[in-house]
């Protein structure tokens, strides 16, 4: 009872302290909900690099950020005839009603019946998936809910060749427009066979991106050591010693 009571003051604390810094910081006073956009996906995807390098110390901190910043944005909301009291509420009002096999006398076979319940709910198959999502994410979704209507291949055969068709369309495009819109073709389908192959495709990305950093990042120190500058390198000379980065 007493760790309740505990958290509650907590809680209370931090609203009190966001409300205080509403009042008395330039900056805090100068935000809306428009120019938190920003704020919101660095926080979001700081937990996510948080968790990834399994760092307890920094998911607390970072998670402790996106607490301060529901509180705020709730504060902003406020102007606008929201609150705090208001959002929670119906909050677990949305929750309850999305979980009836807990809170009423629902049954599920499995947890794939409780995805399909959650999305029979709604009207348009790619209802709530914002296209301010990471692109990657946002095609990975949007494939996921045309694949519960039946719109799908089998098995990776139909993708991987999906994917060397819009190779060689990119391949023909004469004009920067359709060479863009062949662009956006080609990742949307190397997310679909990603999909197929039971890949994260943004989890994929990011490690490719980690792993290309690290060897850029050997290659200088290699080259370096040599009394060489990278910049006088070729590009040939450069690929070969990344070519040697790769097989050490």
């Amino acid at each position: 009872m007493k760790k309740k009571v505990k958290n509650t003051k907590s809680v209370s604390a931090l609203i009190k302290l966001v409300r205080t810094l509403r009042k008395k910081c330039p900056w805090d006073r100068k935000q809306t909900l428009n120019s938190m956009r920003n704020n919101i996906i660095e926080e979001a995807y700081e937990v996510v690099d948080a968790i990834e390098k399994k760092d307890i110390s920094s998911i607390r901190e970072e998670i402790g950020d996106l607490l301060f910043l529901g509180i705020f944005l709730s504060q902003l909301l406020e102007s606008r005839g929201g609150n705090l009291e208001e959002i929670i509420s119906d909050t677990i009002r949305k929750y309850k009603t999305k979980h009836p096999h807990v809170f009423k006398s629902k049954r599920f076979k499995n947890t794939k019946e409780i995805v399909k319940f959650w999305h029979s709910s709604k009207k348009d198959i790619f209802q709530g998936i914002p296209y301010s999502l990471p692109a990657l994410l946002a095609a990975r979704l949007i494939q996921e809910r045309a694949a519960r209507m039946g719109f799908d291949w089998n098995n990776p055969d139909g993708p991987m060749q999906k994917l060397i068709e819009e190779i060689k369309e990119l391949e023909k495009t004469v004009s920067k427009k359709e060479t863009k819109e062949e662009m956006g073709d080609l990742l949307f389908s190397c997310v679909n066979l990603a999909r197929h192959l039971k890949i994260d495709p943004e989890d994929a990305l990011r490690q490719a991106n980690k792993k290309f950093v690290k060897r850029f990042r050997l290659m200088q120190k290699r080259i370096k050591k040599e009394n060489r500058e990278l910049s006088s390198l070729s590009l040939e000379e450069m690929d070969q010693v990344w070519n040697k980065i790769k097989k050490s």
